[in-house]
């Protein structure tokens, strides 16, 4: 029997099921684990070849059957393995190129396996590329993905394939008294740890003995933006009983419901995780309303957190729960529920005491990559950037260390005021940020497409009467052009980037509302065009 203890041994005993993987990438493509298996070991050869054991081999992971051969093929080599992150929206090729250069010295790495399209990338001799078309046991090698990056530079986390079964089994094991026999839907990027570890890996590896996965569907994540609702299509189509998603996607399939077709049937779909950002309470609600036509049963919803230092997740509402919160600093927090086997979470406790989370278990990282000092202390705890409570041996997690606002004294988590703003019909859906600003804060928001830039002005006053209301009013807010600020490859906004572009000028600024001394009132400043042709505020 196979070593269940290993990503191999998973994945190999995965291949003895009778499991399919279907990708919806231009040509539907279906294909048996066991031939992807099969197929991997020529690819694990190639390695072994160019790399030698021991040796780093870095991928930039698309969503195709030829990348989940070389991925397969690299975890059955031994080799370690880099999960390469995918360039920025917003940054310049040859800075994206730069960064790939650090990392590849960083890691050593004597090969780089990259999509058709960044096949010609030149890494100045650092290490030979070739494309995941032409990619095409030993001991378990080291993996290495790099943390999301949404308030700096991602940093490459380094994982030990028990550390990562570790994690995938417990996931397994918490969903399955509701999810035998898996069938999931996936649309979320394989560069990024919610759709490798937890959508993708976890899935093959339920599809050997004893839990008997059947499907695993595989979405690029471009089709699912374009059009929110083919994701929950394909779920009909395939009688998805697992999904998961960031809390910004609900809200794209909300803001467009009324285009989704008549005749869904998402009856089957008992798990739809909810993790990857801080989960709006009103964003579930709305979401199991919206949806109870079609089927879907809100304790389906099973909040979670996690992070790249655990493998993945951490915590995760039990299946078949209702999801719960509570008020806390003026907010409702959701509850990303108990901790998965194996896992310990410490952080104050009761709602009133939020504080920095901890986590201890058996899944978390051996290191960072480049780095020397010790990921844990002497006991095992790793200190997050977090900031929750633990009520009920549940956790709350209220937002990142790195994002707190100071507001005349006070401390405010920037999630809140996000989805207050939010809730104006001019933002669009994910894409509001409060980023500090001197002795205040402003927000930043991307215009939904069908608003009219002319309602901009109407819009700013109404966020800052929102806010204000709640006693924390901005300084400024800003209306960009939608789909101009930078995210992260699971599509967080980049806070802090957001803020240095602001102080920089380089907004795609569409309309301003300032606030100034008391005295001196509202500056509202429309749309002019700088020297590069981008939109930013020019004074009337």
């Amino acid at each position: 029997m196979s070593d269940l203890t290993t990503v191999p041994g998973l994945l190999e005993n995965a291949a003895s099921g009778g499991g399919v993987v279907t990708v919806l990438a231009g040509e539907r493509e279906d294909v048996a684990v066991g031939e992807l298996w099969l197929r991997s070991e020529r690819a694990a050869a190639r390695f072994l070849e160019t790399v030698g054991p021991g040796g780093a081999v870095g991928l930039l992971l698309e969503t195709s059957v030829d990348c989940l051969v070389s991925l397969l093929g690299a975890w059955r080599a031994g080799v370690t393995t880099l999960s390469l992150p995918p360039p920025p929206r917003s940054a310049p090729p040859d800075a994206y190129r730069d960064d790939l250069l650090d990392i590849v010295r960083a890691a050593g790495a004597g090969l780089v396996v990259l999509p058709e399209r960044l096949a010609g990338l030149d890494l100045a001799g650092a290490a030979p590329t070739a494309s995941f078309r032409r990619a095409d046991v030993a001991d378990p090698g080291e993996f290495v993905q790099f943390s999301s990056g949404s308030t700096g530079r991602p940093k490459g986390v380094r994982l030990a394939s028990r550390s990562i079964a570790a994690n995938v089994t417990a996931m397994i094991e918490h969903m399955a008294p509701h999810d035998q026999g898996a069938v999931a839907v996936s649309w979320l990027p394989l560069s990024h740890d919610m759709g490798l570890v937890g959508a993708c890996l976890t899935i093959l590896a339920s599809m050997g003995r004893p839990w008997r996965g059947r499907r695993l569907v595989l979405m690029p994540p471009e089709r699912m933006v374009a059009r929110p609702g083919r994701w929950l299509e394909a779920c009909s189509e395939f009688g998805a009983t697992v999904t998961c998603a960031p809390g910004f996607a609900l809200d794209l399939v909300l803001a467009r419901a009324r285009a989704l077709p008549p005749g869904l049937d998402l009856r089957p779909l008992r798990i739809l995780i909810v993790g990857s950002e801080p989960i709006a309470a009103d964003t579930l609600r709305r979401f199991g309303r919206e949806l109870a036509g079609l089927g879907f049963d809100e304790t389906a919803l099973c909040p979670a957190y996690g992070m790249a230092e655990a493998a993945l997740a951490v915590t995760m509402v039990r299946p078949g729960e209702r999801w719960r919160s509570t008020p806390a600093d003026g907010a409702e927090v959701v509850s990303c529920g108990v901790p998965l086997r194996g896992l310990e979470v410490r952080a104050p406790a009761g709602a009133g005491a939020a504080g920095p989370v901890e986590v201890r278990g058996a899944s978390l990282l051996t290191g960072y990559l480049a780095r020397t000092a010790p990921a844990v202390d002497g006991d095992g705890w790793l200190a997050t950037r977090d900031l929750g409570f633990v009520r009920d041996g549940e956790l709350y997690v209220v937002g990142r260390a790195d994002d707190v606002l100071v507001l005349a004294g006070r401390k405010l988590s920037p999630e809140p005021l996000e989805a207050a703003a939010a809730r104006h019909a001019a933002v669009r859906p994910g894409g509001c940020a409060a980023v500090a600003a001197g002795g205040g804060y402003v927000v930043v928001a991307e215009r939904r497409a069908a608003a009219a830039r002319a309602d901009l002005g109407e819009a700013c006053r109404w966020i800052r009467r929102e806010l204000a209301i709640r006693g924390a009013a901005p300084t400024e807010v800003v209306f960009v052009r939608p789909g101009s600020l930078p995210r992260t490859a699971s599509g967080k906004l980049r806070r802090r980037q957001i803020g240095q572009l602001r102080v920089a000028g380089e907004l795609a600024v569409e309309a301003v509302l300032r606030f100034g001394p008391a005295a001196a009132g509202p500056a509202f400043t429309g749309a002019g065009r700088d020297r590069t042709g981008a939109s930013r505020a020019d004074p009337r």
